[in-house]
């Protein structure tokens, strides 16, 4: 049950999830997305402000809902040493007996998976992004209104299509 605006304990977590804001309306239009997500996606959102992805503008906030499949968090991987070995399950055909296992040092692998994924580790687990684009607020196509220049413009061709002596289509027989 999500706990009402007015509450004053909602407010104080919600302020700890979101970036500062300038006005009030401006917290209270993050309270309402915040408050139509899901519960998944509102766990997601607190992993992704408390990494090094935090969203930080009230636009990356309001197109978050289009966005949770651009974050991927890994809970079962907290340290280098659980990557590393994670990494190696991904990237070895061959399994190795428990005496090569253990002469492993999977930290270095764990370094190198978090450089090439741009990962980040957060107290949830580790954060990567999943290689989608950002999805933006698709903006209301507004139909260009012609400017004065062009307005007068169009004018002027009118009026002059409308001072052309039209010839008289119904006339049988020739001037004189």
């Amino acid at each position: 049950m999500v706990e009402s605006k007015t509450d004053g304990t909602f407010m104080e977590n919600l302020k700890l999830l979101l970036p500062k804001f300038d006005s009030e309306s401006e917290l209270e239009t993050a309270a309402q997305m915040v408050a139509g997500l899901s519960q998944e996606d509102r766990d997601l959102l607190a992993v992704v402000q408390a990494s090094s992805y935090r969203l930080t503008t009230l636009e990356q906030l309001q197109e978050f809902p289009n966005n949770t499949e651009y974050f991927v968090l890994e809970p079962g991987i907290r340290s280098l040493d659980e990557l590393g070995w994670r990494y190696l399950a991904e990237h070895m055909d061959v399994l190795l007996p428990p005496e090569l296992l253990d002469a492993i040092d999977p930290v270095p692998f764990g370094k190198h998976a978090m450089q090439e994924e741009q990962g980040c580790f957060t107290s949830y687990g580790y954060l990567i992004l999943s290689g989608d684009d950002w999805e933006h607020k698709q903006e209301k196509q507004t139909e260009k209104k012609p400017s004065i220049q062009e307005q007068l413009e169009q004018s002027k061709k009118e009026c002059a299509n409308h001072s052309k002596p039209q010839p008289n289509q119904n006339k049988n027989t020739p001037e004189l």
